[in-house]
């Protein structure tokens, strides 16, 4: 099985889920991140804004969650130089507007960039991960470049429908493993 292969696989997976079965797996995996004991410095976390066309998992639950229990919470979504293959995390609020770029991800057009070193928790896009966390994205290479400039202790964490392949094919040598991932069965952690 080649990476793109890969790809195709657990996106038609994914998009082979109805509604409800996706609705029922989000709550799965929000009722596994509410049991997971989060680092106690957590204050501030870059996550992604889920596509909806694409099937992936609703990361709105676990920033909400984490929004009502982490009060002074800075929340930081994505946003991607299509120019320069390049992504800088842009802090957000409930003001914040945004705008959906090339790919179809919604992006902020306003908001203070944040230093990569102030990131406490990374939630990452996958298709597909590994049982030694390594995640398979959509191959452009934005979340692996950007999390080198990332302090060695922020926590990267990976949301999946399913659960882990042995071994992803095609690593390469810039490839970063997750810290951990939850899927609606389990939360692995590496």
């Amino acid at each position: 099985m080649t990476k793109a292969s890969c790809r195709t696989d657990y996106l038609n997976r994914r998009l082979s889920l109805t509604d409800s079965e996706r609705s029922r797996l989000d709550d799965l995996i929000l009722i596994r991140f509410q049991q997971w004991q989060w680092p106690d410095h957590l204050t501030t976390v870059m996550s992604y804004w889920p596509l909806r066309e694409k099937a992936e998992p609703n990361t709105f639950l676990i920033t909400d969650f984490m929004e009502f229990r982490i009060p002074l919470l800075r929340l930081a979504y994505p946003l991607i130089d299509l120019q320069h293959p390049h992504m800088e995390a842009i802090l957000v609020d409930e003001d914040t507007s945004y705008k959906k770029n090339k790919y179809g991800i919604a992006e902020p057009v306003d908001g203070s960039r944040l230093d990569p070193e102030e990131i406490d928790l990374v939630i990452l896009p996958l298709l597909a991960f590994d049982k030694k966390g390594y995640r398979l994205g959509y191959g452009k290479g934005y979340y692996d470049r950007y999390l080198t400039h990332c302090r060695e202790d922020c926590y990267k964490l990976g949301i999946s429908y399913f659960e882990p392949m042995d071994q992803l094919p095609g690593l390469d040598p810039y490839d970063l493993p997750l810290n951990g991932c939850i899927t609606p069965d389990a939360f692995y952690e590496f």
